[in-house]
């Protein structure tokens, strides 16, 4: 269940760093957006699953690739090829 997950998170001294550097932005009430950026597998996703478990909140996941552009956030405007 949902403690398990909790539970095998393991906090390295990275770990700890970067969940220290999150909270400081996600704490300081501004609602900066955040980036985060690394090989793949390198615990991402992990870690902000991590976060929203332990402060309730819902977690979106977006995956982006090295075409991806702000239309796949925010939409855009496509005319219909049978109505232009």
């Amino acid at each position: 269940g949902d403690g398990e997950q909790k539970q095998s998170f393991i906090i390295t001294k990275t770990i700890s760093a970067r969940l220290r550097d999150l909270c400081r932005i996600i704490g300081s009430g501004k609602n900066y957006p955040i980036l985060l950026e690394g090989p793949t597998s390198s615990g991402k996703t992990s870690l902000v699953e991590y976060i929203a478990r332990l402060t309730q909140h819902k977690c979106v996941r977006i995956n982006n690739h090295q075409h991806t552009d702000i239309e796949e956030y925010t939409g855009c405007y496509v005319t219909d090829a049978d109505t232009g």
